[in-house]
């Protein structure tokens, strides 16, 4: 069931993994679940040979090695997956554009990435992979992507059914279960979470002890201007966003490395989020919203709620060794 964590398994508290294992692939057994397992069962078997996961796209599969019909098959699957909230994919020449260009995200790492070939790494929030797949490039060991969305994990496997990556792995578990893992990563990637939970201290925690003594962190938050150590509370929402608890300063995202006594910081982006990174496609279309929806028309430096408008951290951090 977990065969591919086995070699990890004296630093893994085991039975509580397997019971949750077990509990989470029953969300699959629920009629509301159909529309989510349904396309990727649907879309057609087919054999690939063309893998490139090294440009903005990952790219799997030729339209001119499937017959229409077998086309056909994929691209209703693929549009029964909408919305696609992160990408760009590429499946058989057809680009899926993604609500968010991920790759600049990704392009913004590449020159801080600790070694990751032969590497065991942890994608928390993995969304549908994307990031998994430009992993997948630089030859790691293993990437466990959790994220407890049905969707999401729907579009991992279908884009996995074709890609056939055998040392990628997505599950349904959530942060919270980072306590069930004792120095068991080298890397660990946390892109865009710690804001949507209530303790962001106790998840950066607990990510430390999940590393193995001197592995690397990058871990990534929507922030507000300033130079003071603060962090905005939103009574309710902030950019229409319900499950936002604190959202920082750079200066405080730094101190709240420190205080979860992780090491070496680095900066690796303190930018603008703009609608070039983040908008509505025919992938992700309306009613979904996405960030222009967030933003006041009228004052684009602050959300609809008259909250300062969200700007991108990231940091690199270690556990000491």
């Amino acid at each position: 069931m977990l065969e591919y964590l086995e070699k990890y398994k004296s630093n893994i508290q085991w039975d509580k993994l397997i019971e949750l294992k077990e509990e989470r692939d029953s969300w699959w057994q629920r009629p509301s679940s159909e529309k989510f397992s349904a396309p990727i069962h649907k879309a057609p078997e087919v054999t690939v040979d063309h893998k490139d996961f090294s440009g903005a796209e990952i790219k799997v599969g030729k339209r001119e090695s499937i017959s229409e019909e077998t086309y056909d098959q994929f691209l209703n699957s693929a549009k029964s997956l909408i919305p696609w909230k992160k990408g760009p994919f590429n499946l058989f020449d057809t680009t899926i554009d993604a609500e968010w260009r991920s790759d600049q995200k990704w392009d913004r790492l590449v020159p801080f990435l600790p070694e990751l070939k032969n590497k065991t790494i942890l994608d928390i929030g993995c969304n549908n992979g994307y990031f998994m797949f430009k992993m997948a490039n630089h030859l790691p060991q293993l990437v466990l992507g959790i994220d407890p969305v049905l969707p999401f994990s729907a579009q991992f496997q279908f884009v996995q059914k074709y890609a056939k990556q055998d040392n990628l792995h997505h599950e349904l578990f959530g942060v919270e279960h980072l306590e069930l893992f004792n120095s068991v990563f080298d890397v660990i990637f946390s892109m865009g979470i710690i804001y949507h939970h209530r303790n962001p201290i106790a998840q950066l925690i607990d990510i430390r002890e999940a590393l193995v003594p001197g592995g690397v962190a990058i871990i990534e938050t929507i922030g507000i201007p300033g130079e003071e150590s603060m962090a905005l509370f939103p009574e309710d929402r902030y950019a229409r966003m319900g499950n936002t608890w604190f959202v920082p300063t750079l200066s405080c995202f730094i101190n709240w490395l420190k205080k979860a006594k992780f090491i070496d910081i680095e900066i690796i982006a303190d930018s603008d989020l703009t609608e070039d990174e983040q908008r509505l496609t025919d992938w992700c279309p309306p009613p979904f919203q996405s960030l222009n929806d967030s933003l006041d028309p009228k004052d684009i430096s602050k959300t609809i709620e008259g909250h300062p408008a969200p700007r991108r951290f990231c940091l690199k951090a270690k556990k000491k060794g």
